[in-house]
């Protein structure tokens, strides 16, 4: 929790009194999670859309492709998506660390919804939310 808590302290009360906290669910990115790394570093803070359950098709830049929220076997990944038949892709970001995709069976994963960004924290040197140490792919 003093790691999740040192990631927020720069953020000015300012910035977060503008959030509408009402609106939830919010989802928080865990401080080991690099899979949307450097776009959604760990810490961030996002808000779920539980409507939109549907993985869209489509071509899109860096900061229009959607970003889900998918449950497989426990396990909570926020990605990007690409459904293919009975196969979806759980996609990490191009300069991601993690593998940069993962093939699961679409029916035994969940869509939790679509995310929208809300708050990311300052990648700074030394901090939960900078660059890797080392890349994997």
């Amino acid at each position: 929790m003093r790691r999740l808590l040192s990631v927020w302290s720069d953020v000015a009360v300012l910035l977060m009194l503008d959030i509408d906290w009402d609106r939830g669910p919010f989802v928080l990115i865990g401080l080991s999670d690099r899979m949307m790394w450097p776009l959604l570093p760990p810490g961030s803070l996002l808000q779920l859309d539980p409507k939109v359950r549907t993985i869209a098709d489509g071509s899109w830049s860096e900061f229009e492709r959607p970003i889900y929220l998918i449950e497989y076997r426990s396990r909570f990944y926020c990605c990007h998506a690409q459904r293919r038949g009975e196969t979806l892709r759980l996609i990490s970001h191009a300069e991601s660390p993690a593998p940069p995709a993962i093939s699961i069976p679409f029916r035994e994963a969940k869509v939790r919804g679509q995310l929208t960004p809300i708050f990311r924290p300052l990648a700074t040197r030394g901090s939960a939310a900078g660059r890797p140490g080392v890349k994997r792919r």
